[in-house]
């Protein structure tokens, strides 16, 4: 194996770098993995762009979604064998990474974990399996399974690549769904797997005055059990509360720092605004990694559809600069690509 390797590195923001470093050297209880393939998430355009909680000046950058190849493995380690396919990998913007990334989010890492091993899936099906865990995340604090009623209805406020996942999780499970999404690419891979559709852009002044797209999910679809804020705006977390049956779920993933929730509004129909974190539901104790891999191994979630394009190490560098939300859904990095 050669001694470095090619790796993106954030300094600050709005700036990246592709460099080359040493090659990491497993301690006895780590793995050396070669990363094959890496999403480029929402939050990794943040850490870019100066804007989020999280902070990866490192080579690799946070990329937390991976699918990797073990190439050495720590004289303490046990279970992982040279060749293996495996999850849950860190710094993933590189060749190679020791790093693991336990909640998937960059939050309450825990020293000694390992990552796991899934030889029954893909470098491009594991990479999913952060976005998979969190759409699985914003599905069980909904709640549904407590909900009597016959006719369960959610709606599902952006479709980046995890509220698509949401969108079709939900479809799987028999819920009717609503979707509001201004690009039309995405608003048709939701509408194929049956969920309706509507596009916040359609609703200007000029044509429709003081209707807009609540009014329209409103009058044509109906309030909700459940709706999911994925986009981070006020505006959509304001609508998200006037659509929710009194008394039930609004679940706020969209990323933004300070949102003012307005009280009179949520009082008076008993709102639930429940905020579920990335990979780890802290309410039950537990994290999503084996539920996610189970569920993409399950094959119900037509992840093929989300993947834009591919990508090398260095054409990352562009796509970090001039990200477009417009046209991409999920670009997979492939740092081996020439």
């Amino acid at each position: 194996m050669k001694d470095s390797m090619k790796a993106l590195i954030f300094p600050k923001p709005w700036e990246v770098k592709c460099i080359d470093v040493d090659i990491p050297k497993p301690k006895t209880h780590e793995v050396l993995t070669e990363m094959r393939s890496v999403g480029i998430c929402g939050s990794d355009v943040g850490i870019f762009e100066g804007n989020h909680w999280i902070v990866a000046h490192g080579p690799g950058g946070h990329g937390h979604e991976t699918g990797a190849i073990v190439r050495e493995v720590g004289s303490e380690v046990s279970g992982i064998h040279v060749g293996d396919h495996v999850a849950r990998m860190g710094a993933g913007y590189a060749e190679y990474s020791t790093h693991v990334n336990v909640i998937g989010h960059g939050k309450d890492e825990l020293s000694g974990a390992l990552p796991i091993v899934r030889n029954d899936l893909s470098m491009d099906e594991i990479s999913f399996a952060d976005a998979v865990g969190c759409a699985i995340n914003c599905f069980e604090r909904a709640e549904f399974d407590k909900i009597n009623d016959d006719n369960k209805k959610a709606i599902v406020f952006g479709l980046g690549p995890i509220g698509l996942i949401l969108t079709k999780i939900l479809l799987n499970h028999g819920i009717e769904v609503a979707v509001s999404e201004p690009f039309a690419h995405k608003r048709q891979i939701a509408q194929e797997w049956g969920a309706k559709t509507f596009d916040p852009h359609a609703y200007s002044r000029p044509h429709h005055g003081n209707y807009h797209v609540m009014d329209a999910i409103k009058e044509e679809f109906g309030e909700a059990h459940g709706v999911f804020e994925m986009v981070g705006k006020k505006e959509t977390l304001l609508d998200a509360i006037n659509l929710v049956y009194s008394g039930f779920r609004v679940m706020v993933f969209g990323a933004q720092k300070l949102m003012q929730i307005p009280y009179v509004d949520c009082r008076k129909k008993g709102v639930e605004l429940v905020y579920p974190e990335a990979m780890v539901n802290s309410k039950a104790n537990k994290d999503y990694w084996g539920e996610a891999l189970d569920l993409i191994a399950s094959h119900t979630l037509d992840l093929d559809k989300l993947i834009t394009k591919r990508i090398s190490l260095e054409d990352a560098i562009e796509a970090f600069q001039f990200y477009d939300r417009q046209k991409w859904i999920k670009i997979i990095v492939e740092p081996f690509r020439n």
